[in-house]
């Protein structure tokens, strides 16, 4: 396992449960020591020990062999490099993230756009080759699970209404019939510790790095629908015409979307791999939706947005996983159609979570979950190359998660969002027109 933090240290012990495995048979290869006291408590071994360009190939050479599994739970790592690798050597792989090696967030290259999710993603596509070792590419909770409950609502809102739908559809052709203009991936994060935030700290429920990353230092990214009626200013095509890159950060572009719990709330629009694939799954030659990850975080990680929007730098990372942490995290696919939305998701209490697999909050374990259920499909399916979410078996993968998720409901709503004209710009008026994060909603 590369990588240690939050999500880690909660898959290790359901996954010492769920596959019978002995620790002597995990080996923990982090560039810190945050998750050492959990290692140590399950008996797995622990190496702190950076990966780099310059070593990583070296220390996995003297870590694995064919046949082996590398589970990359990793920043400041390269996915591409470490599936390549497995790809060589005959080794089972899956991350929740395609990741660059360090700094690769930061690239500016108006031709490649290589600092994208979407050109990640196409980078790590392209190492397939049928019958290779399997390598699952981002499967947690979102990019992962989120993708299987996209066809699942799919399939319940054409039963609403009353329209057949083949085992195997074309996704696109379905979602077209049913009217669906857009599709959030949404998510409100409700968990505090009650503890105060520092001068200089970044604070989340899950990898703090991983949200500074995603909200602060990457461009917003959206898939563009077929029934916008203009094209955001100054955005680029990134691997896909419909894949864009925005001209600012997540954390600057706030999103109006729905939610079970609080009804219509604001979040910001976060770059995230599910955006692309979900908008390929769902594109044909005539029709695409619109699709966007709106998240509404913790209290604690906006005000560290917050921060940094009036200049504070971050020194430290922490995240929120203390003893005292209470709150929830619901997390869902919002399908916003021609008279109304379907929201589909999970809503996971932190209490909860702790109960079910220790080491764990609300967000870890809707992750984990979706990690547990990948690899379970991956040991079925050895030999599959390198796929996604969009690509794996949706009833089994959501039957095993499952049992991890709280409560997983599926709710229809009147809301659709106020485009003051028509129904053409479901996230476009938002886009460019957005408020200053400064005035972030309170969970």
């Amino acid at each position: 396992m590369i990588g240690f933090g939050s999500v880690g240290q909660g898959l290790l012990p359901l996954f010492l449960s769920a596959f019978s495995v002995h620790p002597s048979q995990i080996r923990i290869i982090a560039a810190d020591d945050n998750g050492l006291i959990a290692a140590n408590y399950l008996g797995v071994s622990h190496t702190l020990l950076p990966l780099t360009p310059s070593n990583y190939s070296d220390v996995l050479a003297r870590h694995l062999q064919d046949g082996d599994l590398l589970i990359n739970l990793s920043v400041n790592v390269s996915s591409v490099a470490l599936i390549t690798w497995c790809k060589a050597n005959d080794v089972l792989y899956l991350d929740t993230c395609v990741e660059p090696w360090a700094n690769g967030y930061t690239i500016e290259d108006s031709i490649t756009l290589a600092s994208t999710n979407a050109w990640l993603r196409r980078q790590a596509l392209s190492l397939f080759e049928p019958g290779a070792a399997t390598a699952i590419i981002a499967h947690g909770m979102n990019p992962g699970l989120i993708s299987h409950f996209v066809k699942a609502a799919l399939r319940s809102l054409a039963s609403r209404k009353n329209i057949s739908v083949d085992q195997t559809p074309s996704w696109g052709e379905l979602a077209s019939l049913l009217g669906v203009r857009a599709v959030h991936i949404v998510e409100r994060d409700t968990q505090d510790d009650n503890q105060s935030l520092q001068y200089g700290e970044f604070v989340n429920t899950w990898s703090a790095e991983g949200l500074y990353s995603e909200a602060w230092l990457q461009k917003s990214e959206v898939f563009w629908g077929s029934s916008e009626d203009f094209f955001p200013g100054e955005a680029q095509s990134t691997t896909h015409n419909n894949a864009l890159r925005l001209t600012k950060n997540g954390a600057n572009i706030q999103v109006k979307s729905w939610t079970p719990s609080l009804g219509e709330q604001n979040g910001i629009l976060v770059t995230h791999h599910e955006v692309i694939s979900i908008g390929e799954l769902l594109y044909t030659a005539d029709y695409s939706p619109t699709v966007g990850y709106v998240y509404n975080p913790s209290l604690k990680a906006k005000a560290s947005l917050r921060n940094l929007q009036l200049g504070q730098p971050v020194t430290h990372f922490r995240v929120m996983n203390s003893p005292t942490l209470q709150g929830f995290d619901e997390v869902g696919v919002l399908l916003v159609h021609e008279t109304g939305s379907l929201w589909h998701g999970t809503t996971l209490n932190c209490s909860e979570a702790r109960r079910l697999v220790p080491f764990n909050n609300a967000t870890s374990l809707q992750v984990v979950a979706g990690v547990i259920a990948a690899l379970t499909w991956m040991f079925d399916n050895p030999r599959a190359g390198v796929v996604e979410a969009e690509s794996l078996d949706s009833e089994k993968v959501l039957d095993i998660a499952r049992p991890y998720l709280g409560k997983v409901s599926m709710v229809e709503t009147d809301w659709r969002p106020d485009t003051g004209a028509g129904f053409s710009g479901v996230l476009a008026t938002h886009v460019e027109q957005f408020e200053s994060s400064q005035q972030i909603e309170k969970a």
